[in-house]
């Protein structure tokens, strides 16, 4: 929605996108886009992408500092973490761009029965009385 434009920032810092940091007005769905690369983040690695010693020094860190990746990890997973924690909110990944991404589709392509749930309810507007989907999203 074009139309959710924001200028507080609650929440974690740790998670707080780029353009909360500056204090500018922002879409709420590109930042929450930004905490789900910096989620993916801890989960791979275990640690924060961005965490100074303060709240200034972790915004500090958040505008500033390029995201490390480590060289020898899985090329398609970098480039989802990338888009994901891109500093230009215009160029960041969507929810929709995620759910497509090669990474999270995996090795066979589009996995039906394992659809993401924003897929999946946009799927099962479009069926008929054929197959359902059960509450996490297998097809029956």
């Amino acid at each position: 929605d074009e139309n959710d434009m924001l200028r507080r920032s609650p929440g974690t810092p740790v998670f707080t996108a780029p353009e909360c940091c500056l204090g500018k007005s922002y879409h709420g769905k590109t930042a929450d886009t930004w905490a789900v690369g910096v989620t993916l983040y801890c989960m791979v690695f275990g640690q924060y992408p961005f965490l100074g010693d303060t709240l200034q020094d972790t915004y500090d860190k958040i505008v500033h500092n390029v995201v490390f990746l480590p060289e020898d990890m899985n090329p398609l997973l970098k480039n989802l973490i990338e888009g994901l924690l891109c500093k230009d909110p215009e160029k960041r990944m969507t929810l929709e761009d995620v759910a497509l991404h090669p990474w999270v589709m995996g090795d066979d392509g589009s996995i039906q029965e394992y659809l993401c749930w924003c897929r999946r309810n946009k799927l099962q507007g479009e069926e008929s009385a054929g197959s359902q989907t059960d509450s996490i999203g297998h097809i029956n």
